[in-house]
């Protein structure tokens, strides 16, 4: 297995160091921040239910990811006098297969299935999701009543976000399999710290700030992605002659 260190700019820079700092700060104070005594109404099922909103646009997103290839550079006009030249390729057989285009140098992104070609990474986001969606349904409906495993799910739950966290941003695992796998634990991770964290502290602020994290990891996930798959172009060495361009 071929592991390469990520060349990090200010922005993959930043989105990790607020990432891991946010997943830090969440451990302090669930462990150390006093237990809260107000249980407000309904707080039960509104932060599952919006964590299953979460995990369910989510699952959206990684159905239709050619709805978000409109925000990646292969698509985006940086000019007036900019034309990128797979519009003019109507008969070409290069084409986007969801957010990647058609091409060698993406080929450990995805995987074929029955003939059709899917990204790695959302197919490890949409499992995840789905398996998160089911998992707090069952946990709604059926709970833990052992403070200790909601201890050992929490920590679970860390674990998984942070090794994800620490290899989007740090290596570059070009497999697709482990593509798979470490987004489908980024969300498997959050969904045991939302688990961990109601059965070990039922504040209504550490819950919310978890929920504002989780969209904080969301957004350094996309961000690391579409910076990666720039660099994969700029380092081709073809751009005369990719009709991406």
């Amino acid at each position: 297995m071929k592991v390469e260190n990520k060349k990090i700019n200010v922005k993959n820079l930043y989105f990790l160091s607020i990432s891991i700092a946010s997943l830090l700060i969440l451990v302090l104070i669930v462990f150390y921040a006093p237990s809260s005594k107000i249980i407000y109404h309904y707080q039960y099922q509104l932060i599952l239910s919006i964590f299953i909103f979460i995990c369910i646009f989510g699952m959206l997103a990684a159905l239709s990811p050619s709805s978000c290839s409109q925000l990646s550079d292969f698509r985006r006009d940086y000019n007036s006098d900019y034309k990128p030249k797979f519009k003019d390729y109507g008969t070409s057989k290069r084409e986007f297969k969801g957010h990647h285009p058609e091409c060698d140098n993406f080929k450990n992104h995805t995987y074929n299935l029955m003939g059709k070609m899917y990204c790695a990474g959302c197919s490890g986001l949409f499992l995840g999701a789905l398996i998160a969606v089911i998992g707090t349904l069952i946990y709604y409906f059926y709970g833990i009543s052992d403070e200790n495993t909601g201890r050992i799910i929490f920590l679970m739950g860390f674990l998984f976000v942070l090794i994800s966290l620490l290899q989007n941003f740090l290596f570059n695992l070009n497999i697709n399999l482990l593509k798979f796998l470490f987004n489908l634990i980024l969300v498997l991770g959050s969904f045991l710290i939302l688990i961990g964290i109601t059965e070990l502290n039922g504040s209504v602020f550490i819950q919310s700030y978890f929920l504002v994290v989780v969209l904080i990891w969301i957004m350094a996930r996309i961000s690391n992605s579409e910076i990666n798959h720039s660099n994969i172009c700029k380092e081709c060495g073809k751009e005369s002659t990719c009709i991406y361009r």
